[in-house]
């Protein structure tokens, strides 16, 4: 998000120059320095207190503001107020909340953020994914996992494109049953997500995916069998090659990666004896339909 307005350039003002009073603390005399840095530290509770304030009773101009503050003065006496500005009307407001609950790095955060994970605006659900990114605590997978119980279907996708994002290991028996959900777009993240992950057993099940009803499903399915390089997926991928002409190049690119240029000669034989198949057959066809127009036969 932008800060532009007056109300965040002031702002913004104002915490360079405490930032700078900080930086300036290093070149005082050790016997003043104690006495400065509580000073610096009385200023910075006054405006965290200040902004706090703003944020729970000034317009949507000032809560702006005060927002983009905070997160700019990452504070755990905080956290309250910016928990409660999540359900602010205004979401440039819930935006700039989530990044200040990231900044603070209190685990009193965590449960907020991965609620954020739900909100209508694009812009506050991608502050809060990258905030849990940044964060990355042990206690993030059991609440994604509990959230996905009670999600709706787009915030399904959002939590397993996050859980892809951080190769969350724990999350691969869940992941291969979402990939039999009945929303086609659950079931492309949830194989997208395994393809970050990168674990073998995942292998067939992906294989499985290759026949799935939604084409963008099948072709994460190739992309995540290619990565793995699993011999486990030749057989199927070279089944692709031949059968889907549709799928084929991104087939054959994946067979390279799990076995190398110099083994896909039988693939590419397969692939040209298969057209000259149909050519013939082709062929054939058209002269037994003329046989049998010449002989009047229907």
């Amino acid at each position: 998000m932008r800060a532009t307005s007056p109300e965040y350039e002031r702002i913004a003002v104002l915490i360079e120059q405490l930032e700078a009073l900080e930086q300036d603390l290093l070149q005082v005399e050790e016997d003043q320095r104690e006495k400065a840095m509580h000073q610096v530290t009385m200023v910075r509770t006054q405006l965290v207190d200040v902004l706090s304030e703003i944020l729970m009773t000034g317009d949507d101009s000032m809560r702006r503001g005060a927002a983009y503050g905070l997160s700019k003065l990452p504070d755990a006496r905080a956290v309250p107020v910016l928990v409660r500005a999540l359900s602010d009307p205004d979401d440039t407001v819930r935006g700039w909340a989530t990044e200040g609950l990231a900044a603070t790095r209190s685990p009193s955060a965590l449960v907020p953020l991965v609620r954020a994970l739900r909100d209508e605006s694009v812009y506050v659900y991608y502050s809060a994914c990258n905030a849990l990114k940044a964060i990355r605590s042990d206690d993030l997978w059991p609440l994604l996992c509990q959230e996905l119980e009670s999600c709706q279907v787009q915030v399904k996708r959002r939590i397993i494109k996050l859980i892809g994002d951080l190769r969350e290991r724990r999350s691969v028996e869940r992941l291969l049953s979402l990939t039999r959900d009945e929303d086609p777009g659950v079931r492309y993240e949830a194989v997208e997500a395994l393809r970050k992950i990168g674990d073998p057993a995942a292998v067939e099940t992906l294989v499985r995916c290759l026949d799935d009803e939604s084409r963008d499903v099948r072709v994460g399915a190739i992309q995540a069998l290619r990565w793995m390089g699993d011999d486990r997926a030749v057989e199927p991928l070279v089944r692709v090659c031949v059968e889907n002409e549709d799928l084929r190049l991104l087939a054959i690119q994946a067979l390279r990666e799990a076995v190398g240029d110099d083994a896909m000669g039988p693939v590419i034989d397969a692939i040209r004896e298969l057209k000259q198949l149909v050519r013939t057959t082709s062929a054939k066809v058209l002269m037994t339909l003329g046989r049998d127009r010449k002989t009047g036969v229907c």
